[in-house]
C-alpha cells in the first residue's frame, strides 16, 4: 500500500497505456489512457515512487509467441493488462487500426466479446509477455 506524506508534491505525474474497447455496436477501437500517479512513500527510508493507485488482480499469466505467430479474429478470455517483455506484437482492431507494441509497451484488453482483434508476432525473435487479470 503506498502512504502519502505531507510532504508529498501532489502534482500528478502520468504514465499511459493503450486500451482495446467495444462501442455499442461491438466494434473495437483503440484508445490511449494516462494513469494519474502521485509520490508516496512505497517503503521506509527509500526516496519518493510515483505510483498509481493500487489495482485488485487475479491471475498473472506468463506467455511466449513463435516467430511468425498470426491469430484470427479473437475476444479476449478476460478483462486484462498485457505487458510485452521482449520482442513486438502487432494488434489489429475492428475498425482496421493497427497498433505495434514492444518491450516496455502496456495494454489493457477489454474486448471480451464480439469479433476481438487480430494478434500478430513481429520480427524474427520470439514475443515474451505478461498478462494481468483483473
Amino acid at each position: 500500500m503506498i502512504a502519502k506524506t505531507a510532504e508529498v508534491n501532489e502534482a500528478a505525474t502520468r504514465m499511459t497505456y493503450s486500451r482495446i474497447d467495444l462501442d455499442a455496436d461491438g466494434a473495437t477501437h483503440f484508445h490511449d489512457h494516462g494513469v494519474a500517479m502521485t509520490a508516496g512513500v512505497y517503503v521506509a527510508g527509500i526516496p519518493l515512487v510515483d505510483s498509481a493507485a493500487p489495482l485488485s488482480v487475479t491471475m498473472l499469466t506468463l506467455s511466449r509467441l513463435e516467430p511468425g505467430y498470426t491469430s484470427d479474429w479473437h475476444p479476449a478470455p478476460r478483462r486484462q493488462f498485457v505487458f510485452v517483455l521482449s520482442g513486438a506484437i502487432e494488434v489489429t482492431v475492428t475498425d482496421r487500426e493497427t497498433r505495434s507494441f514492444g518491450p516496455g509497451s502496456v495494454v489493457l484488453v477489454e474486448d471480451t466479446v464480439g469479433a476481438g482483434h487480430q494478434t500478430r508476432a513481429l520480427g524474427s525473435g520470439e514475443c515474451l509477455f505478461a498478462t494481468v487479470a483483473f
